[in-house]
């Protein structure tokens, strides 16, 4: 009866690797002694085994190793107590049946020690019930007795790989701000945004709804000589139309009836810095001319006022539109077009940098507060495939929403497919895969067919390793192998 926990020990920012496809036995993973990710040093991931039952200790401790993981072996709850409290644990595989402790107690004590650790517990099929109060106390997910060996690396190496995003995500943070990415395309985009920083050129950042304008304006705001100075934002949309002039240009006393005394602009506000223009596009087209006139001279004057007041502030906009339409459609003023459209940036959707998404999911984890208390998200390997194949028509904005929602809704669940909302599951790779139905086909034939797409998209996610991909599908190995055979 017993814990296995995985220790991760490095430098300032320990790191856990993903085992490569490079070590001894059936599942052919090995962690790699020394790497750079992302410009950190990371050393090996170590597995402490605390089993009572030194035949299973052994056999458990020995298949783990053939995977490529260093492991030590302890025998009971104490010696896994002490051990959490010399090393760094990140992952827990605990059996609730320990000879000298609860073993509830022992997981919760190590969680609330280790925060970033993961417990997985490890209970027979008459002890639902118990590894139910464990998830409840905070392990991420459980594994039944008996134990494939595949499996259970698997669930190891999804787990280490999420805890390898939480830790990228500091990585990011520290070099970029609050802009999380490991994307080429991105990270292209905000070596343009470091040089155009140093400039005091006019920016135009074009990108979708919840692409992350905003924070790619204060990117370059906080790299640049004015970042001592302020940021003032402006949402041209929702400004009504007849207060865009006094909100821009300021006020004098009595110039309108509500006038009461004289008030700066938020142009003046902005002298120093930098004024961020988001949706510029629904700037009606008076406003464009006089904006226009800004730009060229330098200088405001307040509304009922007649003495102009000079200014200095950096211009950066956004919008989700085609300001060269709208140009060509009259709703667009020309000359502010070319003169906002000094350093266009484009930053692309989600959809087309998937590869952000998990260390997006971890971010918006790390950094979402429920009260005082810190968002915890267990999710499964299944959830979490789905995640990265939805399209998110809303962008990062959606992805955070969706991540919130499932923090509040089931904080002390495992996330599964079941819990992700309707019209993701409903547009992710299953509703892609039927796209490519011919229609007039017998239903029993489409069935199998999408049977045969589905078993053939888990073994490539398990590198064709047909007792996992079994354990996945729920059928017996035999079973397996029949339908493959007849498919063949």
């Amino acid at each position: 009866m017993g814990v296995v926990a995985v220790s991760i020990k490095c430098g300032k920012f320990p790191h856990p690797l993903t085992p490569s496809r490079k070590g001894r036995g059936d599942c052919k993973y090995q962690t790699v002694k020394r790497c750079r990710i992302a410009g950190v040093t990371v050393s090996t991931v170590n597995i402490l085994i605390v089993e009572d039952d030194p035949l299973f200790g052994v056999s458990l401790k020995r298949s783990i190793e053939s995977a490529g993981y260093q492991v030590s072996l302890a025998k009971n709850g104490s010696e896994a107590l002490q051990i959490a409290s010399e090393q760094r644990l990140d992952l827990l595989l605990q059996d609730m049946q320990l000879p000298d402790s609860n073993g509830l107690d022992v997981m919760q004590d190590i969680l609330s020690n280790q925060p970033s650790c993961r417990a997985l517990v490890m209970t027979g099929y008459a002890s639902i019930e118990i590894a139910v109060e464990a998830m409840k106390r905070g392990a991420f997910d459980f594994v039944t007795k008996p134990i494939p060996m595949e499996l259970l690396i698997y669930k190891f190496r999804r787990l280490v790989e999420f805890r390898q995003m939480e830790i990228e995500v500091e990585f990011c943070q520290g070099k970029k701000g609050n802009i999380v990415s490991k994307s080429p395309i991105i990270r292209d985009l905000l070596a343009t945004a470091s040089l155009v920083a140093e400039t005091s050129s006019t920016v135009m950042i074009m990108g979708d709804s919840g692409t992350g304008k905003e924070l790619l304006a204060e990117y370059i705001h906080n790299a640049s000589k004015r970042k001592g100075k302020p940021l003032i934002k402006v949402n041209c949309a929702t400004i009504p139309e007849n207060l865009v002039e006094s909100e821009l240009f300021g006020v004098v006393k009595g110039a309108f009836t509500d006038a009461h005394k004289d008030k700066p602009g938020l142009i003046e506000e902005a002298d120093g810095g930098t004024l961020f223009l988001d949706e510029v596009g629904e700037l009606p087209l008076q406003m464009q001319a006089k904006l226009l006139r800004v730009l060229e001279e330098k200088k405001i004057t307040r509304v009922g006022g007649v003495r102009p007041r000079q200014t200095d502030f950096r211009l950066i906009t956004a919008t989700n539109r085609n300001l060269r339409s709208m140009v060509e459609e009259k709703t667009f003023r020309e000359d502010l077009w070319y003169r906002l459209n000094v350093i266009p940036l484009s930053i692309p959707q989600l959809r087309e940098r998937k590869e952000d998404i998990p260390l997006l999911i971890a971010y918006f984890q790390m950094h979402h507060q429920q009260g005082q208390e810190k968002l915890t998200l267990k999710i499964s390997p299944e959830a979490l495939d789905l995640l990265c194949c939805y399209s998110y028509p809303g962008n990062v904005r959606e992805l955070k929403n969706i991540v919130e929602q499932l923090g509040i809704l089931y904080a002390k669940e495992l996330i599964t497919p079941r819990h992700l909302p309707l019209s993701l599951r409903e547009s992710t790779w299953i509703g892609h895969l039927f796209e490519s139905f011919p229609v007039g086909r017998l239903l029993k034939d489409a069935v199998s067919d999408f049977e045969m797409r589905y078993i053939e998209k888990v073994l490539a996610s398990v590198s064709n390793k047909k007792n996992l991909a079994s354990e996945i599908l729920g059928i017996s190995r035999k079973s397996l192998w029949e339908k493959l055979v007849k498919a063949q």
